[in-house]
């Protein structure tokens, strides 16, 4: 019988919170009792199930208590990550201690590199390239190839977030300069922060490196394939010089190319769904009987491939502008792609990202949410409440670029190409004489319409003159 002032909802809550000490810090068996009455009182609360497992140390069992906490709420991140670690998904070493963030240090003197991958002909040792026209690594001096072919894998590829966001790889990045000694020549060079896939300046040879860093970060799973060749670069840059209202009429012709190189860059992409509470009022009944009526509700909001970029150097605004990537058409990676083709590794971690993405989600679900939430009726006070993060899954993807730079009247501007479709953006002078004279032109043809539609007006008698 349930005591005087006391809800059904209340005895439940508290069986399952002395349920829940009995598991931390008093009898199994009795926490056990609890807990498995709850679970007969409310089967869809993952809460009981989740400590239940607490209760034994038999696999068999704490498989069977999580698979039902899940069941009873499959987006319950809690239970998820408990399951994927008694079932081996994640190591309980990779796991970063609760509460415990990673703050990684660049180190002082540069790291040491090691070759990961030597992209050497079998043939004869020569030093071998991915050629995007023909999807084949090639040899430059005895004519070895071999076809490099990935399957398709913009969706087998994704990652549960869940189960990698707890863990070290979730959090590190890379930040240390290497210093690589030439498996090949013995030679020693220093690369920039994140370089991955590289060439040595002394003798050429193409090489994968890995440091200290590497087995701490999120290898990449795909990989957009670059499509635009340096000549077709050359020949877009030139032609996108010589567009643009305000820009000088001898840009293209007077424009001093000085730089242009390729990189795979990294990115991240994030699917998954989005809920959002909402309340509101909504006018019901027109004229004198209109009133306004309290309303609530839930959007959902499915969003795929978010893009984020993961290189700090990169903005998402420099991003957008050579978007869309071809994000459907991405491969499963292969070292072999890289080979002649420089990459960087990420320098801003998962963690980082994934709320990046969050932030850019709701922005849009929030602009978008008056127009949703009960369509033709007259609202105010539209509020959101809390929000909930459902099936979050990612990326690390790799994409091509080509980035660079050329010289007009003394000063540097700085070019960006999609490298799987062409799109650019970039920076480009200002002919002043050239910007007033369109804004003169537009200001003095606005004047004529103006004073055209005043005399018009006047003639029709639809202004009077006093």
């Amino acid at each position: 019988m349930t005591p005087l002032g006391f809800s059904p909802e209340d005895e439940y809550e508290d069986i399952v919170q002395s349920g829940i000490i009995e598991a931390q810090y008093g009898d199994p068996q009795v926490a056990r009792k609890l807990l498995e009455r709850a679970t007969r009182i409310k089967t869809g609360d993952p809460r009981p199930w989740v400590w239940l497992a607490e209760t034994t140390d038999d696999y068999d069992e704490k498989l069977n208590y999580l698979e039902e906490a899940v069941a009873a709420e499959p987006h319950n991140t809690g239970a998820r990550q408990k399951l994927a670690l008694l079932t081996g998904k994640i190591k309980s070493e990779d796991m970063l201690p609760e509460g415990v963030g990673v703050t990684p240090r660049a180190s002082d003197a540069p790291i040491s590199a090691q070759t990961q991958r030597n992209f050497a002909c079998p043939q004869c040792g020569g030093r071998v390239t991915f050629n995007i026209q023909t999807q084949k690594v090639q040899c430059a001096y005895c004519g070895y190839e071999r076809e490099v072919t990935g399957q398709q894998a913009a969706d087998i590829a994704e990652q549960v977030l869940d189960f990698v966001l707890p863990t070290h790889r979730g959090h590190h990045w890379a930040e240390s300069q290497r210093q690589l000694s030439c498996q090949r020549c013995g030679a020693v060079s220093l690369w920039p922060v994140g370089q991955r896939a590289t060439h040595c300046p002394y003798c050429g040879s193409n090489q994968l490196i890995e440091t200290s860093e590497t087995p701490n970060l999120v290898d990449p799973q795909v990989i957009g394939v670059m499509e635009i060749e340096k000549k077709e670069a050359v020949e877009r840059i030139n032609t996108w010089l010589g567009k643009g209202w305000f820009a000088p009429d001898d840009l293209s012709t007077s424009a001093k190319q000085t730089r242009l190189h390729s990189a795979y860059y990294p990115f991240w992409t994030f699917d998954g769904t989005l809920e959002v509470h909402w309340r509101c009022e909504v006018q019901e009944g027109y004229g004198r009987n209109a009133q306004w009526v309290a309303r609530t509700g839930i959007e959902f909001e499915m969003f795929d491939d978010v893009l984020i970029s993961g290189n700090e150097s990169l903005s998402t605004k420099t991003i957008t502008e050579i978007e869309p990537f071809k994000l459907k058409e991405v491969v499963e990676f292969k070292p072999e792609y890289l080979a002649g083709w420089p990459a960087l590794t990420y320098d801003t971690p998962l963690a980082k990202a994934s709320l990046l993405a969050r932030k850019r989600v709701i922005k849009k679900v929030r602009r978008n949410l008056h127009a949703k939430v009960v369509p033709n009726k007259q609202k105010r006070g539209l509020q959101t409440g809390g929000v909930h993060w459902m099936d979050m899954t990612f990326k690390h993807v790799l994409l091509p670029l080509w980035i660079g730079s050329y010289w007009y009247k003394g000063k540097r501007y700085q070019v960006l190409i999609n490298g799987q479709t062409g799109k650019i953006n970039g920076e480009k002078p200002r002919d002043t004489a050239k910007t007033a004279g369109i804004v003169l032109s537009i200001f003095f043809t606005v004047l004529v319409v103006f004073i055209f539609l005043a005399i018009l007006a006047i003639e029709m008698g639809w202004i009077t003159l006093r």
